[in-house]
């Protein structure tokens, strides 16, 4: 197992002692410039200055050297004056400085230590210098979160996993067990078993890995401008043989004026109403009607997939878009992973979207409603 060095908390003390001392050089040099300047230079400079002014037969009276002199003790006075009490509150808006972005740094430090600890409840304030420091404390504390968030996420999804990959795995195990115990022989209805709890087992991991993606914003959206009308009618048209074999009627209405286009993946959003279209035939009963009504307005699109089936009691209503709710109580009782809520609700909240459910309770039938934005923020 390797570690991972970190820097100490002094380790940033020679970077800010650094940019204190060298700030305090600047000044300093900039003085004995300026006195080197007034010594050497100046006092030339003022008599030639009295000479061009018509002071010269004065000045010529006082005599040179007594006029350079004079400049230039008054000259240093002056600077020295003026340019120690400078220095020092230069020195000492340094040192504040200086003291400043040691806290700042030492707060950086130690909460890169925090992550690296694996303890991502990390919340940075902002340090006080400027727009630069303050997108940086906010980006790392938004890191900290997005960490935590795919931590969490991360064990949340193998637990799940866990529980659900027993099902079929006993099974596997029982029937291999009794092949090789002589009680079962391996005849076409046991491959036909042994193929289907290993296809569940598959399914299981693509959809625990869609979801996982979808959560965390890893899935890469190909947004491009669609027509909702057509994505709508191709995900109906996909059921619709289905739903004609259980006597179930789908029906297609449309609201609003703006019609254009709007900006999605057509093959996502088309993944998520397919889900729910699924969802509806499982659950609705020979002669009952799934309709699907879509409604524009200037700024997003409702599509909302209502069925007359078995609807959702209040109690589970809440949990309806849970990992494996089906495994629990409710209405995704089918053969299906029971991901298929949670992957269409991670689906439309990547595109900007909202994903909810509503029932007036048992038997009185369900709706599921898409809103999706006409445009993405990124």
């Amino acid at each position: 197992m390797t570690s991972t060095s970190t820097p100490s908390v002094t380790s940033w003390q020679p970077l800010t002692l650094r940019l204190m001392l060298a700030q305090a050089l600047v000044l300093l040099v900039g003085l004995v410039l300026t006195l080197v300047t007034v010594m050497w230079f100046g006092p030339s400079m003022f008599v030639h200055e009295l000479a061009v002014s018509g002071h010269a037969e004065e000045a010529a009276h006082v005599g040179e050297e007594i006029l350079q002199g004079a400049f230039r003790t008054v000259s240093f006075s002056a600077v020295i004056v003026g340019g120690l009490p400078a220095l020092v509150i230069a020195v000492l808006l340094s040192f504040y400085l200086y003291r400043t972005i040691g806290r700042s740094l030492t707060a950086f430090s130690s909460a890169a230590e925090q992550v690296a600890s694996g303890d991502y409840q990390v919340q940075l304030t902002s340090p006080g210098l400027g727009p630069e420091f303050d997108t940086l404390a906010s980006s790392f504390s938004d890191m900290a979160a997005r960490l935590s968030a795919v931590d969490t996420t991360r064990r949340q999804m193998l637990a799940d996993l866990a529980h659900e990959m027993r099902t079929p795995l006993a099974s596997i195990n029982a029937h291999v067990e009794a092949i090789e115990d002589g009680v079962l022989e391996m005849d076409e209805e046991i491959t036909r078993i042994l193929y289907s709890q290993t296809g569940r087992l598959e399914r299981l991991a693509g959809d625990i890995r869609l979801l996982a993606q979808a959560e965390e914003g890893l899935v890469h959206l190909q947004l491009v401008a669609q027509y909702p009308a057509e994505v709508v009618a191709e995900a109906v048209a996909s059921v619709q043989q289905e739903a004609a074999s259980k006597d179930i009627t789908l029906i297609t209405t449309m609201s609003g004026l703006d019609t254009g286009p709007v900006l999605l993946d057509r093959e996502r959003i088309g993944q998520v109403l397919g889900n729910l279209l699924v969802n509806a035939l499982r659950h609705t009963p020979a002669t009952g009607s799934i309709t699907v009504h879509t409604d524009h307005a200037p700024d997003a699109v409702t599509i909302a997939v209502t069925d007359t089936g078995d609807g959702i009691a209040a109690e589970h209503l809440s949990h309806i878009f849970d990992r494996f709710y089906r495994a629990r109580a409710g209405r995704e009782a089918g053969p299906g992973s029971g991901l298929g809520l949670s992957i269409s609700r991670a689906l439309v909240e990547a595109h900007g979207g909202r994903l909810q459910a509503s029932s007036a309770g048992v038997d009185r039938g369900a709706s599921f409603e898409l809103l999706l934005p006409r445009s993405v923020r990124s």
